[in-house]
């Protein structure tokens, strides 16, 4: 069978024309799925974007959350503000890193009577800042952490 190539330049605008239209679909390749992430009209200040668990161990399921937070001052304040939160929570800071619009923290404590470990990278993008964290039991973080690290420094601000 030949193709025209106006057949051929057809089929492409069909697939750049259904590109656009879903333009927020989650893909996992590895689980077979996708999904139109539900988005609301209305301007949400904060925003609760996603969460992927992992299988849960113990009663817990390690997870990568992504969050969008209005924040209309610096990366610098922003940095101040969250270790400020660590103190009065009572979190240890084993990493921290500030770097361009960009800060990232490895801290871990005890939240709801479980030893919690946490990477999270927040990124500051107009009157915003994205967070992406991952949260792990402790007993586990180094069995998960390569997985979870690897989801957080994934996350790409296509702005």
């Amino acid at each position: 069978m030949r193709l025209s190539v106006i057949g051929l330049a057809g089929l492409f605008l069909a697939a750049g024309a259904l590109a656009v239209e879903r333009k927020n679909v989650f893909i996992s390749t590895d689980h077979g799925i996708s999904i139109e992430a539900p988005v609301s009209g209305d301007a949400a200040t904060n925003l609760q974007i996603a969460v992927f668990f992992l299988p849960p161990l113990n009663d817990f399921a390690a997870n990568v959350n992504v969050q969008k937070q209005q924040f209309t001052g610096r990366i610098e304040d922003y940095d101040k503000l969250s270790v400020s939160q660590f103190k009065q929570f009572r979190l240890t800071v084993l990493n921290r890193a500030l770097k361009g619009n960009e800060v990232r923290y490895e801290y871990k404590g005890d939240m709801q009577g479980r030893a919690l470990r946490w990477y999270a990278r927040s990124i500051k993008a107009g009157e915003y800042v994205y967070l992406v964290t991952a949260t792990g039991l402790e007993e586990q973080w180094e069995g998960q952490k390569l997985v979870l690290i690897k989801s957080v420094d994934s996350f790409v601000l296509k702005q």
